[in-house]
């Protein structure tokens, strides 16, 4: 998988799980998407976990707060 299949599986995560449209090409992260807080932050990192057949550590976790370090965080899982 590339840097943008990769970036277009997680938008549709993120649109499933957060219930909302993202557009590919969009800068986001945590902070500007209201719906995006603690409890849906675990529930998109279980499900990018379960997409991608990727772990992360719980220090991971805190960091991945936008797209693009989940997107590198995936890459350089794989």
């Amino acid at each position: 998988m590339n840097r943008n299949d990769i970036e277009n599986t997680l938008l549709k995560v993120l649109s499933a799980v957060l219930k909302r449209e993202f557009s590919p090409g969009t800068a986001l992260d945590r902070s500007s998407i209201n719906e995006w807080d603690s409890l849906k932050h675990v529930e998109i990192m279980f499900a990018v976990e379960d997409e991608f057949s990727v772990s992360f550590t719980e220090e991971e976790l805190a960091e991945l707060d936008n797209v693009e370090r989940i997107v590198n965080a995936v890459l350089n899982k794989a």
